[in-house]
């Protein structure tokens, strides 16, 4: 099929599933069906639960160990995802490629409008304002999360009696470059909050045919565009979200 081209590089596109590069050239794993990358620290819950390392993914700047952990029975490949889109669709590519087929991602993000720190955000819609999505699906405005993952999420929290948002979220690369208009802009189609990476995981996801989710909790806002406020990054929302992933993940309910 031909490269969809435009004026513009990054809106050229091509379909074709086979690259040059391939993120399971090296035939070097099998790994759990289930998965949960975290952009958190996973240490404390690696130790305590004994988790077995089975796989790593090495860039040129840092080694990401891989763990199987055993959650109701069920195996879950877990993993520390990089910051940014473009690295962590890279570390999603490779797990996908290894066999990971449904994932949810969790981690923090950023108030564009009224909310309290440590309230969590489920996503079912990212505005594509990062590069690494349009490598991965034709050009649009935004890309949708897929409503098995959705749901999955909603039923663990819901089972544990936590309050959620379900909205669009702002997936960007430039995380000094939210201006007074930008954000005024990003509100008004709707987007209640702001991140690097969901866009991104999400059309790598869709492109290899895999089921994505992502679990997000409030840490800063701009919500107040006269006075950012860093409150305290939601650091007490870390480990929670971390087990409501893995629960999460172990619902997704799927046909194939």
């Amino acid at each position: 099929m031909a490269v969809m081209k435009n004026a513009f590089p990054i809106l050229e596109y091509d379909p074709e599933q086979k690259a040059v590069l391939m993120p399971d050239r090296k035939h070097l794993y099998t790994f759990p069906r289930k998965a949960v990358i975290s952009f958190d620290g996973i240490d404390d819950f690696v130790n305590e639960n004994n988790c077995e390392e089975i796989g790593e993914h090495i860039t040129c700047t840092k080694r990401f160990p891989i763990y199987k952990a055993a959650w109701n029975g069920i195996e879950i490949l877990l993993c520390h995802v990089p910051l940014g889109a473009s690295a962590a669709v890279q570390l999603l590519d490779f797990i996908i490629g290894y066999g990971a087929k449904e994932i949810i991602a969790v981690g923090s993000c950023g108030t564009l409008i009224d909310l309290p720190e440590n309230h969590f955000i489920v996503p079912n819609e990212a505005l594509r304002d990062e590069g690494v999505s349009y490598h991965y699906l034709p050009p649009a405005r935004t890309v949708e999360l897929n409503s098995a993952a959705v749901s999955a999420i909603k039923e663990a929290l819901e089972a544990k009696g936590y309050k959620y948002t379900l909205c669009k979220t702002w997936t960007t690369d430039g995380f000094y470059r939210s201006t007074v208009d930008m954000i005024n802009h990003r509100k008004e189609e709707g987007c209640a909050v702001v991140e690097m990476e969901c866009a991104g995981l999400a059309a790598c996801a869709q492109f290899r045919g895999a089921v994505f989710g992502q679990l997000l909790y409030t840490a800063d806002t701009l919500a107040n565009v006269n006075e950012y406020d860093a409150r305290d990054w939601g650091k007490a929302s870390e480990r929670i979200a971390l087990e409501l992933a893995i629960d999460s993940v172990t619902k997704i309910k799927r046909n194939n």
